[in-house]
């Protein structure tokens, strides 16, 4: 049994002494250039593809936030509209029973005033025009007219009127202007 025993710890020795040799090599060993780069490039490689379907789930993301936006922003439009609208429809269902012109144009003033409220309400702005000096920016001149007692380059009247939105002119009012 010794000698079994004997010959077990010398194999064993010799194990623990070829595995020692081997740590001690890979402690030493020197990883070839080629091998650094090979390593690096599969590494930047796996961060860009990930990197890569980030950015295409954020475009995803986005995209799918701002048709939600666009619809909620068009839904209040019509929720602010629809009420005009559907008073518009009974001026003129009643309009042909009307005895009085004057009835027609209170019917019609009200929803005027009522879609201009709904406008007003999701950002949509009036151009002020009459009275104001022409601004390019602001209004298209269609004629130049005498007007006495009025200031050269004063708008005097507004055929169309114009609008802002979010800060930025959506319409220039169409306007004439004094000579």
């Amino acid at each position: 049994m010794n000698s079994s025993g004997e010959d077990y710890n010398l194999s064993q020795d010799a194990l623990d002494s070829d595995a020692h040799a081997h740590a001690a090599m890979d402690d030493n060993a020197v990883i070839e250039p080629e091998d650094q780069n090979a390593v690096l490039l599969a590494q930047t490689q796996e961060k860009l593809a990930y990197l890569a379907a980030e950015f295409e789930n954020y475009k995803r993301q986005t995209a799918r936030r701002l048709d939600e936006e666009r619809f909620r922003a068009q839904r209040r439009l019509f929720d602010e509209l629809l009420p005009a609208f559907d008073n518009f429809a009974l001026a003129q269902q009643y309009a042909g029973q009307a005895q009085d012109v004057q009835q027609i144009k209170t019917g019609f003033d009200f929803v005027a005033q009522q879609m201009a409220t709904a406008l007003q309400s999701v950002g949509l702005e009036p151009i002020e025009a009459k009275g104001q000096m022409f601004d390019p920016a602001l209004h298209d001149a269609i004629e130049e007219i005498d007007a006495p007692n009025v200031a050269s380059g004063t708008v005097v009247e507004q055929t169309k009127q114009g609008y802002r939105f979010g800060g930025q002119v959506l319409r220039h009012s169409m306007v004439k202007v004094a000579r």
